[in-house]
């Protein structure tokens, strides 16, 4: 009876180790602009992949955020690709921000599932180890990202506007489980 209740104890403890590696990102910042671009590269990171509403841009605005481009140019002067990863479904949207930013998309990525993830990756030529999704939304873009092995960090939601899914469900759960990195910056 007492090898069952270690096994058991044992499965529990793993569950939940699981849960927290998969819900925590590797670092949080307050924006895009924050995130230093020669300490991602220091970690071995050659790809950037970064979600579109509220992290580069509000929600279904053609307009980027401060600060955005100019991390971005950082970015490539580290020696880091970039490229937007979006559920957004409209290349329409998605095409003049990418392109104001000299940067490859992905669009329809149904995050959290891999293949949007990969697709992103094949567009930087980079593997999960050396790729880095940036983004808003725990629910989408850190969990997906966790479960395939990228090194993930959560900005603030940089507009107060966003998708009623996202506000009804997402945020209330994020509140939840919380948004606290997994690593020290």
């Amino acid at each position: 009876m007492r090898a069952r209740a270690n096994t058991y104890n044992t499965v529990v403890f793993q569950f939940f180790r699981t849960i927290h590696e998969v819900f925590r990102p590797h670092w949080t910042a307050p924006g895009v602009p924050d995130i230093d671009c020669a300490r991602l590269a220091a970690h071995g990171i050659r790809g950037v992949m970064l979600d579109l509403d509220n992290t580069l841009a509000p929600w279904r605005s053609p307009a980027i955020f401060p600060g955005v481009a100019a991390w971005i140019a950082q970015a490539k002067a580290c020696g880091l690709r970039a490229c937007i990863v979006t559920n957004a479904g409209s290349a329409a949207r998605v095409r003049p921000i990418a392109d104001s930013l000299a940067i490859p998309w992905v669009t329809r990525a149904l995050k959290p599932l891999a293949g949007g993830y990969r697709r992103g990756m094949a567009l930087l030529g980079t593997a999960p180890d050396s790729t880095a999704m940036i983004g808003d939304m725990l629910l989408t873009d850190i969990i997906g990202a966790n479960r395939l092995g990228l090194f993930t960090v959560l900005v603030e939601p940089k507009s107060a506007r966003e998708a009623l899914p996202a506000r009804l469900v997402q945020r209330p759960l994020e509140r939840l489980i919380g948004r606290k990195p997994r690593l020290a910056r």
